[in-house]
């Protein structure tokens, strides 16, 4: 077995990931292995890694919406390294629009990833950490999994599904010692903003007896983006401050369940915890839209 601590980490083709893994890689006694679903995009992480590529920072391949890909990638890795002491769940997909105008496929494709994916490789992880009796799970979550955010509703309600999740596990799992961690950034300057601009559903595809809820819908999207976006992105952080707090919590002994990003992330949910009715977000987010 090794003696390194052996991090796998997903989504590694850019952002978060790929900062996560090039930052984690630098240190002593670890083995990051970076995957990604398509390694055709490897190349921004090659470059990045320098002298840690094929050293402390080997790349695989690694689609989590399939399941022969998430059995495969740990059989092989429980067989060439003995173990996997930190998973960090980073891969998501974005999606942005009307509710209206998202399609089954797209809600199901969105939810393969960011959470079913994201569940099935922490059971097949957690199943060998519960023999060992050690290991953490981290699960980068988003503000948008403790906030709502319009115009985002499957990638929000996706990721309060990873939130109900961690909640359920983590105390479970401190029977085994393993440890169970929710990483919440806000916005981050990475390329998914870039994809879920592409991913936008934009206008309805109802026809024209919906034209005038459908030209509403749009006024209101362009209204909240202005008001509400552009002074939100303000406060983005890089890849690398992200990865940062998620060394940190890998490296405490008693990391927190719950983890935000930024000192202004910390505030943000501060507020929306103690809102229990729920009527104060959903009143200050109903000022973006006059």
């Amino acid at each position: 077995m090794a003696d390194y601590k052996v991090i796998v980490i997903t989504g590694c083709s850019s952002g978060i990931g790929l900062d996560t893994a090039v930052l984690l890689a630098k240190d002593d006694g670890v083995k990051v292995i970076a995957t990604m679903r398509n390694l055709q995009k490897k190349d921004a992480l090659e470059k990045a890694a320098g002298e840690s590529l094929n050293k402390s920072l080997i790349i695989k391949e690694l689609d989590i919406s399939k399941e022969d890909s998430i059995l495969n990638f740990v059989k092989a890795t429980i067989t060439e390294e003995g173990k996997i002491d930190v998973l960090v769940n980073n891969a998501a997909i974005a999606q942005f629009g009307t509710f209206e105008s998202v399609s089954m496929e797209q809600m199901q494709a969105l939810f393969q990833t960011n959470f079913f994916g994201t569940a099935r490789i922490t059971q097949e992880v957690v199943t060998h950490m519960k023999k060992r009796k050690s290991g953490h799970i981290i699960f980068i979550s988003s503000l948008g999994g403790i906030k709502p955010f319009p115009f985002m509703d499957f990638y929000v309600a996706s990721k309060f599904a990873i939130e109900g999740l961690v909640g359920n596990l983590a105390p479970l799992l401190r029977c085994f010692n393993i440890r169970v961690t929710s990483v919440e950034p806000g916005p981050v300057k990475t390329p998914v903003l870039v994809n879920m601009e592409k991913n936008n559903q934009g206008r309805m595809p109802f026809g024209e007896e919906n034209k005038e809820s459908e030209d509403e819908n749009m006024r209101l999207m362009k209204t909240y983006m202005a008001k509400y976006f552009a002074p939100f992105a303000v406060m983005k952080q890089t890849g690398t401050e992200v990865g940062e707090v998620i060394k940190k919590c890998i490296y405490e002994k008693d990391s927190p369940v719950r983890v935000q990003t930024s000192d202004a992330m910390v505030e943000v949910v501060k507020e929306i915890l103690v809102d229990h009715t729920g009527n104060q977000v959903t009143d200050e987010l109903e000022a973006f839209f006059k």
